[in-house]
């Protein structure tokens, strides 16, 4: 297992680093190893760093960097369930169950975040009004505790509810189990619209969730006086085979 000494440390903000000791797990095994040899600071898990503010990070402390460990151990291509590890990106795991029909069921707005974070964070997406939290599409997840051990958590137990959005205060993320949602194309059909203040964006933004998969809006917040809160609107939905071009 690679060992990093005092590496500085930032989230997605880029903002001022924290010093840690970095470990790279390449296994299991080393993963319970770093944990029980963990110092008094303890130890925390990170995956790609693109969580805002000081998440995944232990001033003092262990840090392990669990990207090494991204395999997919399995995929039910029929009933659209898939087990890997937590390290993947959901990137990543998109471009693997596309082509099977089957799509990340919260696709996040930084590409790069993985299936552990997702976890943690409890992620949410731009088609959060229909989909939900990612918890909703966790069937169960291993779970490697401070005393080494490693726990097969399913829905519905106080550790499922406290580990997803516990930030990885209950343990490390090992493997997830996720339902994937159906498509029948890896495409989308993509559009957008301007609004001239704060209440015709939500306006919009109302009207686009009732309408789309996923919507989201990003705000002019230099904008003052009648333009407070302008902005622009942005929608997506799955593209239908038949909405595809001839060619």
């Amino acid at each position: 297992m690679a060992v990093d000494t005092t590496v500085p440390l930032t989230g997605r903000g880029r903002g001022a680093p924290t010093a840690a000791r970095l470990l790279r797990p390449r296994s299991y095994e080393e993963a319970a190893e770093a944990v029980r040899d963990c110092g008094h600071r303890g130890a925390i898990a990170r995956g790609r760093g693109r969580a805002p503010g000081d998440t995944a990070r232990d001033t003092g402390g262990d840090v392990l960097d669990m990207s090494a460990l991204d395999r997919v151990h399995a995929i039910d291509a029929a009933g659209g369930t898939v087990l890997c590890d937590a390290g993947i990106t959901l990137h990543r795991l998109a471009e693997l169950v596309l082509p099977l029909g089957w799509f990340v069921p919260v696709p996040p707005g930084a590409e790069q975040v993985t299936v552990g974070g997702a976890v943690g964070a409890d992620l949410h997406g731009p088609n959060h009004h229909r989909a939900g939290s990612f918890a909703r599409h966790l069937l169960a997840f291993e779970l490697l505790t401070a005393d080494g051990a490693v726990h097969v958590v399913d829905r519905g137990t106080p550790l499922f509810d406290a580990t997803t959005g516990g930030l990885g205060l209950t343990g490390v993320v090992l493997t997830a189990t996720l339902q994937l949602q159906p498509v029948a194309t890896s495409l989308l059909l993509t559009g957008s619209a301007r609004a001239t203040d704060l209440d015709d964006l939500m306006a919009r933004l109302c009207d686009a969730d009732l309408r789309h998969t996923y919507a989201s809006a990003r705000v002019d917040l230099l904008a003052r006086g009648a333009a407070t809160g302008r902005g622009t609107v942005l929608h997506a939905d799955h593209t239908p085979p038949e909405a595809l071009p001839a060619r």
